[in-house]
């Protein structure tokens, strides 16, 4: 009788300990999440993350599954190594695990309402002497020329990791992005294929736009490690050039 007390007492800690933990990491996430709002009146959420006074600012912008865990966890992995990150939030905090809601997501958000969002975030980002560069993947990674392009030299660098959905492709609007940038494209990808990676490398050539391509032979999502394309040496190739594009263009 003793010992099923002693049982039952030693799972009742275990538990409570399990629930206490995860509550103070959620009201740590929670923490991190700051109100903004564009010149319009509109708010959005932004995650932000890493020392306040930095000198070197990222903003991110979520996939088309939204500002999910795995968007936060890259923005903690850059803030960890000295960099001031604000994720930005395109979906008024929904996120997507299915599909057919992160197209429907994804098609709700209007470009100039979002580009409203980045000229925000990206005001609110600087401080005097911090350089801003934009990453992001997949719809993000389109996204990201959308935000080099209205925050114009206020952004040091941009990257894009595999880009999908809608790509600036207008001359005008290329030329409008005054930051360099580095692009991690998929030879085995589903969106843009090679056909269509040639004719858009063919457009950035003939613009004044200055990007890095590098292509790993790997498919759509290659550095997602919780996706079914992850391909660990293209991931962390692709990573290293990473760091090393924001340590040329941000110090």
């Amino acid at each position: 009788m003793k010992n099923h007390q002693t049982m039952k007492y030693i799972l009742f800690s275990l538990v409570y300990l399990l629930l206490s933990q995860s509550a103070t990491a959620e009201q740590k996430d929670n923490e991190n999440y700051m109100q903004l709002q564009t010149a319009n009146k509109d708010k959005f959420s932004v995650y932000v993350v890493g020392p306040k006074h930095s000198q070197k600012g990222i903003l991110l912008i979520h996939g088309w599954w939204g500002l999910t865990g795995d968007v936060k966890t890259w923005a903690n992995e850059f803030a960890e190594r000295g960099y001031r990150v604000m994720a930005i939030d395109l979906y008024n905090n929904q996120t997507a695990k299915h599909p057919k809601k992160a197209k429907n997501l994804m098609k709700s958000v209007k470009q100039s309402i979002a580009n409203e969002k980045y000229l925000a975030a990206i005001n609110a980002l600087s401080v005097p002497g911090r350089k801003i560069a934009i990453l992001g993947r997949s719809y993000g990674g389109a996204q990201t020329l959308h935000a080099a392009s209205v925050g114009k030299e206020k952004v040091s660098a941009a990257i894009i990791y595999y880009p999908y959905g809608k790509l600036i492709t207008e001359k005008e609007k290329l030329t409008s992005i005054k930051a360099p940038v580095l692009g991690h494209f998929a030879s085995n990808d589903f969106f843009l294929t090679p056909d269509k990676l040639d004719d858009f490398t063919s457009i950035i050539m003939d613009s004044s736009l200055n990007m890095t391509f590098k292509t790993y032979k790997a498919k759509h999502g290659f550095d997602n490690q919780n996706g079914k394309n992850y391909h660990e040496a293209a991931g962390e190739l692709a990573m290293r050039r990473t760091y090393q594009f924001l340590s040329k263009h941000l110090n």
